[in-house]
């Protein structure tokens, strides 16, 4: 966001600048957006076209006339509202008010400014005069009715309300219930595909369309079909808010999540965030592993490197523990890299190969260390393990170790991370990386820990290899210009875990959901 906008906007409505509450970011919304867990739906308004709905990780914004979702919008935590809260859209600005116990929320899309309106007593019903929205909000307190003028933002008491049939009121979930069928025989069985009970939260009705939108407490936002009375969903988010994988697919992404959420899973993302699908694995048991540490493959042929081993998830959604005769089901599988006739397996206790049939081998007896990264390039499989770098060679069953390599101290650390840069082959420790020329020479750089943290993740393309650490990312170019720190841990929203790279984005996970970054406003 601009600074002199939000400034203007700030004197327009005569509040302080403790009032304007924003997550601090230096990009813009559309350089930097944020997916996380949307399946909690706080509050929802409806104005002519467009639907908001205010989730426990921001607000989203669908546009129903071409059925597409605008870029969310990040808040803080301290201004999300209470589950259920009374929300608004604005009949002249398209704008959301919500209200809240310490006051009403408000978001203007076309400023891109969250900001706040302190009202004694809290914020529990909401209403514009149809007949004269131009002179601002309604807003019942515990104390009684005010007014929020329009262009001043300070409150004032109302002796008297428009008549009922003027007032635009803020739905109530309860009413909406008793008034529509669908929804009132819907809330006694609300359930998802895994038999998890909820309930509604929040709705709000698009009057030109008829078209009804509720919100859950689990099933993120789903539409009532105003002919059909039939529920059905409107998807957006990830499988829990902890994205801890991700992998480039054909159209976007795929997202590994778990860990500390009840929720676990996939999530595939479409590159223009409009595509949705998550898979919580069988539903009668769900899937049994809880972390998800590496991702390969397609939508259609998805490998995951789990804290219970290997799994593959099929087009039909089916998902099969892989290689189980020889890698335990409490088995730590590190990394997965799909190759032509199956995929390379790295586990606590070594290397594995899985052909397309599951059938499954070890590579290399005498190697039972963690096989923390694995890289096919060419013919040769590239690993990282707690004692270095080694490689199988084309055609081999034996884990080598290169000459240089085993010369270098430095290449003697635990390799946490590969990727081809061009011509160059990439391997990183903890704290600094090295490369390797076409001529076979390898270079050891300097430790970088104070830049970009405890490094977790690597990605190559033509022109050098993306860094991502606990503490930001940098761009390096092997054999050419310095370190540069593109990220920094306060632009995102959780710790950094993976990181994938295609044409036009950059896709962060972190625990706090994930990064797309437009690729544009980085360096090269």
């Amino acid at each position: 966001m601009r600074v002199g906008v939000a400034l203007a906007l700030l004197a327009l409505w005569g509040a302080t600048a403790a009032d304007a509450q924003v997550v601090p970011s230096r990009w813009r919304p559309d350089e930097m957006v944020v997916i996380g867990d949307c399946s909690v739906v706080l509050a929802v308004g409806a104005g002519s076209d467009l639907v908001y709905a205010v989730t426990t990780t921001g607000i989203g914004l669908f546009d129903a006339r071409f059925d597409r979702w605008e870029l969310p919008v990040r808040i803080s935590a301290a201004l999300l509202p209470p589950m259920g809260a009374p929300a608004l859209v604005d009949p002249v600005d398209r704008s959301l008010w919500v209200g809240g116990q310490s006051g009403l929320l408000h978001y203007d899309p076309r400023l891109e400014l969250t900001e706040t309106v302190a009202v004694p007593g809290g914020a529990y019903d909401l209403m514009f005069d149809r007949d004269d929205t131009f002179s601002g909000l309604y807003v019942r307190s515990r104390i009684g009715w005010h007014l929020v003028a329009r262009g001043s933002g300070f409150l004032s008491d109302v002796t008297s309300l428009p008549p009922p049939d003027r007032q635009i009121r803020a739905p109530r979930i309860e009413e909406m219930q008793r008034t529509l069928p669908g929804l009132a025989a819907r809330s006694l069985a609300l359930s998802d595909a895994r038999l998890r009970s909820y309930r509604f939260t929040a709705g709000g009705e698009i009057r030109a369309t008829g078209d009804v939108f509720v919100g859950t407490d689990g099933m993120g936002l789903l539409r009532l079909d105003p002919v059909t009375q039939a529920l059905e969903p409107v998807p957006f988010g990830l499988v829990g808010t902890q994205a801890l994988a991700v992998a480039v697919t054909s159209d976007g992404v795929v997202v590994g999540s778990g860990a500390r959420d009840a929720r676990r899973g996939f999530t595939w993302v479409s590159a223009d965030l409009q595509r949705f699908r998550q898979d919580e694995g069988p539903p009668a048991t769900g899937f049994r592993f809880t972390n998800v540490l590496d991702l390969a493959g397609t939508e259609l042929d998805l490998w995951a490197a789990t804290d219970r081993g290997v799994w593959r998830v099929g087009a039909d959604g089916r998902a099969v523990r892989e290689a189980s005769a020889l890698v335990g089901d409490a088995e730590v599988a590190y990394a997965v890299a799909q190759v032509p006739g199956g995929a390379w397996v790295g586990t606590e206790r070594g290397l594995f190969f899985v052909d397309e049939a599951g059938e499954s081998r070890r590579v290399d007896a005498q190697v039972r260390e963690p096989v923390l990264a694995i890289l096919p390039r060419s013919d040769t499989v590239w690993v990282g393990v707690m004692r270095g770098l080694g490689f199988v060679p084309p055609g081999g069953d034996e884990v080598l170790v290169p000459g240089q390599v085993a010369d270098e101290p430095w290449l003697r650390d635990p390799v946490v991370a590969l990727a081809s840069a061009g011509a160059a082959l990439v391997a990183a420790t903890e704290e600094r990386v090295a490369w390797r020329d076409s001529a076979g020479a390898w270079t050891v750089e300097r430790a970088i820990r104070g830049e970009v943290g405890r490094i977790v993740a690597l990605q190559g393309d033509a022109g050098g290899v993306w860094i991502l650490g606990t503490s930001g990312l940098a761009r390096f170019r092997p054999g050419g210009v310095a370190f540069q720190v593109q990220v920094q841990q306060a632009d995102l929203p959780g710790l950094p875990r993976d990181l994938a790279v295609d044409d036009r984005y950059l896709w962060i996970a972190t625990d706090g959901g994930l990064v797309r970054m437009d690729r544009r406003v980085l360096a090269p």
